[in-house]
């Protein structure tokens, strides 16, 4: 249990950063990737998937830097 409490936080700030790293690509327009998901049908889809994929790679990436911090003291 007290292994939840100090990973889900921490996944839950990379999914959140994931999910607003993604939304800023769209609403930025990198590499024309608002215009391509406007002109498709399934656009909505193409960006539900970059999110996902988003929120997947920061979350995990931020449990595994928390993780790896576990052995570090905090002086």
């Amino acid at each position: 249990m007290e292994v939840l409490r100090y990973v889900l936080p921490h996944l839950a700030a990379g999914c959140i950063a994931g999910a607003v790293a993604a939304i800023a690509l769209v609403a930025a327009n990198v590499g024309s990737i608002r215009d391509l998901g406007m002109q498709t049908e399934g656009g909505w889809i193409a960006w539900a998937l970059l999110t996902f994929g988003f929120v997947i790679t920061f979350g995990s990436v931020a449990i595994g830097r928390a993780i790896i911090a576990l052995g570090v003291d905090q002086d």
